[in-house]
């Protein structure tokens, strides 16, 4: 009768503990937000117009109705440079003179791990880069009640997040830039000489194999994995072929 109470007691404990970790990760699914600090992230919060409108109408310090129209271009980042400026707009300029040439052509340059201590009173640009630097759901939500161009951004940020598909590119792209940064500061570490930088090299094609097949087992367009790998949509062709996924 002893060994039946405590082998009842034994499955009610362990029955508790997967009904624990289950509501925990229930609440890890309810609390997860995509970071904007993510590339991937941003340049999908930046399909939405209002979204566009609203941190352009920042940089420029106008209201937004007077912003038009926004395209989307390419874009290429280039590292971050060693002053302490946070903000930087670049434009057209007679070289000799260092007269302005235009205003229709413009890059404006936002750095945001320079940011200045948070202020009682900011612009519309600082708001904006606090906004983008949030690192969890919280964060987001209470600048996000700071203005509604903000809130809007926090929306779609939601909208993403809630989407399954949406959220497998995203993680996938994390792992991605993840990895490589693991690889590049472990090959660092070692002082990489040509045989070890061979076999570096393998290894990150390896890994970035592996991450293709997995994005073409979920069937994930062929644009798409090339976007977030960097990879030529030949090679992610040739590579589906060879494991039967095309």
């Amino acid at each position: 009768m002893r060994k039946t109470k405590e082998k009842q007691r034994n499955i009610t404990n362990q029955g508790k503990a997967v009904a624990d970790i289950k509501e925990t990760d229930d609440r890890k699914q309810a609390d997860f937000i995509m970071l904007p600090t993510v590339d991937f992230c941003f340049k999908e919060m930046m399909h939405n117009k209002n979204v566009r409108k609203g941190i352009i109408a920042a940089i420029l310090n106008v209201h937004p109705d007077e912003v038009e129209d926004t395209q989307l271009l390419p874009t290429i980042l280039r590292k971050e440079s060693e002053d302490d400026k946070y903000y930087r707009r670049i434009a057209f300029c007679d070289t000799q003179t260092g007269k302005e040439y235009s205003d229709m052509m413009e890059i404006h340059l936002l750095e945001l791990p320079k940011l200045p201590p948070e202020q009682q009173s900011e612009t519309d640009l600082i708001q904006w880069m606090r906004f983008l630097s949030g690192k969890n759901r919280e964060d987001l939500k209470r600048m996000a009640e700071k203005n509604s161009n903000l809130q809007e951004a926090y929306n779609e940020l939601d909208r993403l997040s809630a989407d399954k598909k949406k959220r497998l590119e995203y993680e996938a792209r994390q792992k991605a830039i993840r990895d490589k940064n693991i690889l590049l500061k472990t090959g660092k570490n070692r002082g990489i000489e040509k045989g070890e930088r061979i076999g570096f090299e393998k290894g990150t094609q390896a890994t970035l194999e592996k991450l293709i097949l997995s994005m073409l087992k979920e069937q994930l367009p062929l644009d798409k994995i090339s976007s977030i790998t960097g990879e030529s949509l030949e090679a992610i062709q040739t590579l589906g072929k060879k494991y039967g996924f095309l």
